[in-house]
């Protein structure tokens, strides 16, 4: 248990890595289709659970200069990069909160608002239902979820190469943030949670990353990926890495790398 718990735990080095190596390519685009959507609600409150390295917490903070933002992360050193990187923002309060157990009293939010962390709640109802709880009545709940591996291809490939490097004992990480794409079981689990009106939008994006290189850095060694590494085989890193930019390379090219990605985009009504 304790070693399943390190290889999905984004400590250490990973969030520089995290937010270096793969913060444009795969979170700087969704987190502007998010912050647009939901400042278009207008919310006086706001609630963002699983904040991360903060990209969309400085885009609601830029577009809902009046609303009163609270950004969480159950990661300290996630939470940490974050209020590192954007601790000037005039009105944004940061906490550690756990989503399936929320430090905040009944209905006190207009939005709650969950850019790719749903994916890793150990027990989704729970946490959906902790979102209804703190959201006021008629208030927005809206997150992403990646759709699956195949469908967000250089992660499959990511997968793929750490694998074959690993063929008795594959890694299952990747397997957890590309398992939640199936719209039946969301809007069931949003319907046990109470919330209605659910709409799902499959929303196809171009990530952007500097180099094949730099990709290979964040995918390999900005996600929890690395703990396994290290805890098998740390020697084989820089092979792996190598394997892993060869591939992007055949795929995308070396530099200025346009990525395919796709993923939903969830609202629903308390």
């Amino acid at each position: 248990m304790e070693q399943a718990a390190k290889n999905i735990s984004f400590s250490g080095s990973i969030p520089v890595n995290y937010d270096e190596g793969m913060g444009a390519m795969f979170f700087e685009p969704y987190a502007k289709e998010m912050a647009g959507r939901i400042a278009a609600l207008r919310p006086a409150a706001l609630l963002e659970i699983a904040c991360g390295t903060g990209r969309l917490t400085k885009y609601l903070s830029e577009q809902l200069p009046e609303a009163a933002i609270t950004a969480t992360d159950l990661n300290p050193a996630m939470l940490e990069f974050a209020k590192s990187r954007f601790s000037a923002l005039p009105n944004v309060q940061w906490a550690i909160a756990d989503a399936l157990s929320l430090p905040y009293g009944d209905a006190q939010f207009d939005c709650v608002a969950v850019q790719f962390g749903v994916m890793f709640y150990p027990d989704k109802l729970a946490g959906y239902k902790e979102s209804y709880r703190v959201l006021k009545h008629g208030g927005k709940f809206i997150f992403a979820t990646w759709k699956s591996l195949a469908d967000n291809r250089i992660s499959e490939m990511a997968n793929d190469v750490v694998r074959n490097f690993f063929p008795e004992d594959p890694p299952g990480f990747f397997n957890v943030p590309f398992s939640y794409y199936d719209k039946d079981q969301i809007c069931d689990e949003l319907v046990g949670a109470g919330f209605h009106n659910i709409q799902l939008e499959d929303v196809s994006v171009a990530g952007y990353n500097i180099s094949a290189e730099n990709a290979a850095r964040g995918l390999l060694e900005g996600t929890p990926i690395i703990n396994f590494i290290n805890e098998k085989s740390p020697d084989k890193l820089p092979a792996i890495k190598q394997k892993f930019v060869d591939e992007i390379v055949k795929v995308y090219g070396r530099e200025n790398l346009s990525v395919p990605l796709n993923a939903l985009i969830v609202t629903a009504d308390r």
